[in-house]
């Protein structure tokens, strides 16, 4: 790379000890290393109870099965293995993810740097910051969609090494790389098959998808992937449960129900990258007298005809089926290599100075994220400040130990958090033909198949807040 090329992603013309580290990919990799580490960390600090997606998967992992009901079973599997490290706990789920999201953000990063020197690569990754749903959702709530996202990363970089040197390797790798992939979300294959259009659709990138080599890919895909796959066509009801989030139009795909899917995929498309999109907006209108026109070279070509075919195919499904409630998070596979695309495309336009102001608001990001993980996980009701350990002793006491405890998942999972040795489960295991007891929010509609007479209701302030109060009830299953 010339030096002329460089030039615009310098962060200043005189630069120091940091600038001068900041064009090394040492400097970018701990940088990344020391913001997920600070993440377990301030988890680990606040400890409590467990989040929602927390208790999923910790109900899950306490066993290898095929599969686990509308979620796919790689995550369970790795945080299963994890826990044989750690045994159930926070320290093991935060270590799980946080190395989930740092494999993908280094996966960018590596991918990147084919084609552009560090600073470029460094500060285009920085861009996820500014991705609401991989900087804050991800990092909040979600288990399975990190890990597609890695699995959308790494795919991106497998077939990225393909169009550029491709060896039998390669494919190997892009077999076992789909098969993991496969079995992290649904929405993984439409990534996928974006970056396979996205790499057909040119003359330049297409030959070694035309190769005979792809039948050794899919062989290996489709062997990894045949067990969980016989395990969702035996258990198609409890596999295909979440479908219902979609929320298809019952009319089937009326012109009405078309226009509210493309609305609702287009305001989550557009809401995924406005804060992105905002800043550099700004920053272009302050500092593009100072920047240059730039080139899109191949890489980012190839990063946005990928995004490109993703949008195109997402529209397609919610054509043909109907649906009309399209979450942006569920785009987090598909879209999060358009924070990296935008930045690569408007980095030469912004020049030195505008580079080095959007490091410093990205920075101020970091640390905004912190601070309100830390009031996310304190303050108030919220979950991972709920009174589990107060309440669950008193239900425990109060149940003898051969009896299986039934609630919903973020109650049975916090629950079993805190009583490992006791049969606790989420309500998809209602098919236990032990005696049973169901626990549930009080104030919520009691189960049918206990007996209002024998229902027991208990209480407890919030951690942080003894006005907030947390109220269970539970009673034995009678029916």
């Amino acid at each position: 790379m010339s030096q002329s090329q460089t030039d615009p992603y310098q962060l200043s013309t005189n630069p120091g000890r940091i600038q001068q580290l900041a064009g090394t990919d040492r400097f970018w990799l701990w940088l990344f290393c020391g913001y997920f580490l600070l993440q377990v960390v301030v988890r680990l600090a606040t400890g409590g109870a467990l989040g929602l997606d927390e208790a999923e998967i910790l109900l899950d992992a306490r066993e290898l099965q095929w599969g686990y009901g509308p979620q796919l079973p790689l995550y369970a599997w790795l945080q299963w293995a994890v826990f044989q490290i750690t045994g159930p706990s926070i320290l093991g789920l935060s270590l799980l993810k946080n190395g989930l999201l740092l494999a993908t953000v280094v996966t960018l990063y590596m991918t990147i740097r084919t084609r552009q020197i560090p600073v470029a690569a460094g500060v285009s990754v920085l861009s996820l910051l500014m991705l609401y749903q991989f900087s804050w959702e991800a990092q909040r709530a979600l288990t399975h969609t990190v890990l597609a996202n890695l699995c959308s990363a790494l795919s991106f970089a497998v077939i990225w090494g393909l169009i550029r040197n491709p060896t039998t390797k390669g494919y190997v790798l892009l077999g076992v790389v789909m098969a993991a992939g496969g079995l992290s979300k649904y929405n993984y294959a439409i990534a996928l098959l974006a970056m396979f259009l996205a790499a057909l659709s040119t003359r330049e990138t297409r030959k070694p998808f035309l190769s005979v080599r792809l039948l050794l890919s899919a062989g290996i895909a489709a062997a990894l992937i045949a067990a969980p796959m016989v395990w969702i066509l035996n258990h198609s009801a409890l596999a295909f449960d979440s479908a219902r989030k979609l929320d298809m139009s019952s009319d089937g795909r009326t012109y009405s129900a078309v226009l509210r899917g493309a609305a609702e995929l287009s305001m989550a498309a557009l809401g995924f990258v406005a804060l992105l999109s905002l800043i550099m907006s700004i920053l272009w209108l302050i500092y593009r007298r100072q920047g240059a026109p730039g080139v899109a070279d191949d890489l980012l070509r190839f990063m946005l005809r990928t995004v490109f075919w993703a949008l195109v195919l997402m529209a397609l499904i919610v054509i043909i089926s109907g649906s009309t409630n399209i979450k942006d998070r569920w785009l987090q596979p598909i879209l999060i290599f358009a924070g990296p695309a935008i930045m690569l495309w408007l980095l030469p336009k912004i020049g030195r100075a505008g580079t080095r102001r959007f490091c410093q608001i990205s920075g101020g990001l970091a640390v905004l994220i912190v601070v309100a993980m830390l009031h996310h996980n304190l303050a108030g009701n919220a979950k991972r400040a709920a009174p589990f350990a107060a309440l669950t002793p008193q239900i425990l006491d109060q149940t003898p130990p051969e009896i299986v405890i039934v609630a919903h998942n973020w109650l049975a999972g916090n629950m079993a958090y805190l009583a490992p040795d006791r049969s606790i489960h989420g309500e998809r295991r209602m098919s236990v033909s032990a005696p049973a007891l169901r626990v549930w929010a009080a104030g919520r509609k009691a189960p049918k198949d206990i007996n209002p007479a024998d229902v027991v209701t208990l209480e407890a302030p919030y951690r942080f807040d003894s006005g907030e109060l947390m109220s269970l009830s539970f009673a034995p299953v009678t029916r």
